[in-house]
């Protein structure tokens, strides 16, 4: 059904739910040379997340050198997995890979036999000093399961997390020190249980507040100094009102949490996380232009349903896309690229499409593995004549033979890489997070599903008898198995239990914070939920008075009060 003459409706081949694709949209698929999807936007977005797995890691040995190593794929999994020497070494060659492009049969299943025979790397990180527990993580020291993280120190069991020190648990947090449950702050030290707080100090359970000082429970402040629930105290009365709040219990800091969370919701809340944008749509974005449907990102621009997207132009459905990526189309761990599309982990390449852990490399079609090389077709090479001749003709084939996965839906050129090919469990992806499933929901849906590994430990401390202070923890709780709180019933990949390593006890006594009863992956998405979620409804300002419209992730039946940007900030200027 057409909308108008420009914009158009389309079913969604897979949810068959209605999606619009809008007259920008077009001109960017005309301009990068594509077809208009066939998926809806979310759908989209799900079959690109299902290729990270981000927090989920094994042990196992390097298939070539064979020494111990953490990797993010199972000792189960169908790949040959080579350390970081080892893949980048030239003790094997990517190029020998290679195999003639069968045209009696569809691109990918060629595709995916080229996938099972090319080694692959084992995690994706750079240069970390005493980091062997982390993942898409560069530059760190003396950090323990961080993922997405980079130029950390010293800090544990945090995604998204940026020039920090001694920070635990935390989300999407940067120029941290001494920072515990903290999402969306920056530049915080002694912050703790806080969102989208800035430039604060000695500020808990507090929220969207700014170069703050000993404050609890606020929202909304600037340039406060001990404040509780937003009313103001001598230091003398914030002091003692501190001390009858035993917030260095569990059952204080539970009571006060549960208090700041009910006043948050009393308060006024702007539509969208984010500042110094320009025409943009979307939540958690920053310094931007242009950019519509994105989320978690810092200046992009032209750009349209981007996650994690960072100095970035042009791009449209991408999942982590930084450095310099431009002109690219449905790609997944990018950095510094143009002109790639349908494409995994590419880094520093350009005019290539369906790729997989590429580097370095121009003019590429269904490669895997591939680096420092060009005009290649499934790891073949070819003169620049012969590729430019051969992949019109492939592209024509993709179409007329297109392949048909379990549950009928057809992929031609232009689609993403089908479920089947991902390299990993729905269940050890991102895509469990933005859209959980159970086993016979994912396989139905065309993903693998992973059961997980047999665990040979014993509870020897239960939930209910960790300590509730700090000051009474004593060092023997390092040898204990601590049985999660959640006891695998929060559907939510529990690990059913943990253990506390040295560093973390002595995090969790230099901020008094009692030791945790839920293991690190309930812990993560606990803060996951307390994000908002990837998806716009079109609400007014509520401000008496304003008729402001705008698109926020801010559901009608929040109850939050959501003010425009004009009326948020006269406010709380």
């Amino acid at each position: 059904m057409i909308m108008n003459k420009n914009s158009e409706t389309k079913i969604c081949q897979n949810c068959k739910k209605d999606f619009v694709i809008e007259p920008d949209d077009f001109a960017f698929y005309e301009k990068i040379k594509v077809p208009a999807p066939t998926w809806c936007p979310e759908c989209r977005f799900i079959r690109r997340v299902v290729w990270r797995n981000e927090r989920t890691l094994y042990r196992r040995t390097c298939d070539l050198c064979r020494k111990n190593i953490i990797s993010i794929y199972s000792p189960k999994s169908p790949y040959a997995v080579y350390c970081n020497e080892c893949y980048h070494g030239d003790k094997w060659d990517t190029l020998s890979f290679g195999r003639e492009y069968d045209f009696s049969r569809p691109f990918f299943d060629q595709f995916r036999e080229l996938q099972l025979r090319v080694p692959r790397l084992y995690s994706f990180i750079f240069q970390n000093t005493n980091s062997e527990y982390v993942n898409g993580a560069a530059y760190d020291k003396n950090c323990y399961m961080i993922f997405v993280s980079d130029n950390n120190e010293d800090s544990l069991y945090s995604y998204s997390l940026m020039h920090s020190r001694n920070a635990i648990d935390c989300h999407t947090s940067n120029d941290c020190e001494l920072c515990y449950e903290c999402i969306g702050c920056k530049k915080c030290y002694m912050t703790k249980f806080s969102e989208d707080c800035t430039d604060c100090r000695n500020v808990v359970a507090s929220k969207n507040c700014s170069n703050c000082q000993d404050c609890v429970g606020c929202v909304n402040l600037k340039n406060k100094n001990y404040y509780i629930f937003n009313k103001p105290y001598t230091k003398e009365e914030y002091l003692k009102k501190i001390e009858e709040s035993n917030l260095q219990t569990r059952e204080g800091m539970d009571a006060v949490l549960a208090k700041a969370n009910k006043f948050f919701g009393e308060n006024i809340a702007k539509y969208m996380h984010g500042i110094k944008n320009v025409n943009v749509v979307g939540d958690y974005v920053f310094n931007s232009k242009n950019s519509f449907e994105c989320y978690g990102s810092n200046a992009i621009e032209d750009s349209k349903y981007l996650t994690w997207g960072d100095n970035s132009n042009n791009c449209h459905d991408g999942y982590v896309v930084v450095d310099k990526s431009s002109f690219s189309y449905e790609i997944v761990s990018a950095i510094n690229l143009n002109n790639v599309k349908f494409s995994f982990c590419v880094w520093n390449d350009y005019d290539c499409q369906y790729c997989d852990n590429c580097e370095n490399s121009n003019n590429l079609f269904g490669c895997v593995g591939i680096k420092k090389a060009e005009y290649c077709i499934l790891n073949k090479q070819y003169t620049k004549e012969e590729y430019e001749e051969l992949l019109p003709k492939i592209i024509k084939h993709m179409n007329s033979q297109p392949y048909t996965d379990k549950s009928g839906i057809e992929y031609k050129y232009g689609s993403f890489f089908p479920a089947s090919l991902a390299p990993f469990a729905y269940n050890e992806t991102a895509a469990q997070e933005y859209s959980p499933k159970n086993k016979e929901q994912a396989e139905r849906a065309g993903y693998f599903w992973r059961e997980p590994e047999e665990r040979n430990y014993k509870v020897t401390l239960s939930s209910e008898n960790v300590p509730n202070i700090i000051e009474e923890t004593q060092d023997t709780i390092l040898n204990e198995v601590i049985g999660c709180e959640h006891s695998g019933k929060c559907n939510e990949g529990c690990s059913l239990a943990f253990k506390i390593i040295p560093e973390e006890l002595q995090l969790y006594r230099k901020l008094s914070v009692p030791v945790p009863k839920l293991c690190f992956n309930c812990r993560h998405m606990q803060r996951f939920k307390k994000k908002n979620p990837q998806k716009l409804w079109h609400r007014k300002c509520m401000k008496p008075g304003c008729t402001n419209k705008f698109e926020t992730s801010y559901a009608p039946d929040r109850p939050e009060i959501v003010y425009c940007e004009k009326c948020y900030q006269q406010e709380v200027a």
